[in-house]
């Protein structure tokens, strides 16, 4: 009869230690993911999202899980469409090392009070990115499409394959693009063949895809035939939507 009373206790102790166990590991977890948690509601409430691009990078000497941590030096867009200059150090996974080259696009945080370093931003907002190129766009070649259409271009464009019937240099050259007269050709089996003129800024990366007779990506909104955009490496790498230049 003494044995079950005994036999009770030590199961009774042994849960008791094992809820122990558990909660010693549960709670320090739960603890510190909340800590990250506010962390970041801090760093969302006092950073902005913006973009950069990548003007130096250097390896720390640093590695997580045989990932290379990386200082950046970037040149990243204000809200004005004006540049400054900060730093971002990353963990970079290997495979996308590759997208880390000098010139490449980078979605990143800062704050305004401070704008010294930058961290990353895994959740880019695509309107807020879009609106920051058109501002800088805008900015770079004030005689190209207003910022009005370019954010038009942005919201409500769908992008299309058109061959390029025409391509010609004027001569210009501003802010180290070169003024170009282009002409493409929009096939719709309803409306029939559509024909559009624009003067735009390229540079030497995209006038060597700009060729006449083949086939470019464009952004246009559908029943607007007066502007298009040129869809950019900007478009494809960062902003996951619609975007032209």
């Amino acid at each position: 009869m003494a044995e079950n009373p005994i036999r009770a206790t030590v199961i009774i102790s042994a849960v008791v230690i094992a809820l122990c166990i558990l909660l010693g590991f549960v709670l320090p977890a739960r603890s510190e993911r909340r800590k990250r948690e506010k962390e970041q509601r801090w760093r969302d409430a006092r950073t902005v999202k913006t973009l950069g691009f990548i003007r130096s990078a250097k390896h720390t000497g640093r590695c997580v899980n045989d990932n290379p941590e990386f200082r950046f030096v970037v040149d990243a867009l204000a809200e004005d469409g004006t540049f400054f200059d900060t730093t971002v150090t990353e963990i970079i996974p290997r495979a996308q090392l590759p997208m880390c080259a000098v010139g490449a696009p980078l979605s990143i945080r800062y704050d305004p009070a401070d704008r010294s370093h930058a961290i990353g931003d895994d959740n880019p907002d695509a309107d807020v990115l879009n609106e920051r190129i058109a501002r800088y766009q805008c900015r770079k070649h004030p005689g190209e499409l207003t910022y009005e259409q370019r954010m038009e271009l942005s919201r409500n464009s769908v992008v299309k394959k058109a061959p390029l019937e025409n391509l010609r240099l004027t001569g210009k050259e501003e802010a180290g693009d070169w003024e170009a007269e282009a002409t493409v050709r929009i096939t719709d089996n309803a409306a029939g063949d559509t024909v559009m003129n624009r003067t735009l800024y390229l540079n030497d990366k995209m006038l060597k895809h700009m060729v006449p007779g083949k086939y470019i990506d464009i952004s246009v909104v559908p029943g607007r035939e007066d502007f298009f955009g040129i869809v950019t490496d900007i478009a494809t790498k960062v902003v996951p939507e619609k975007s032209g230049s």
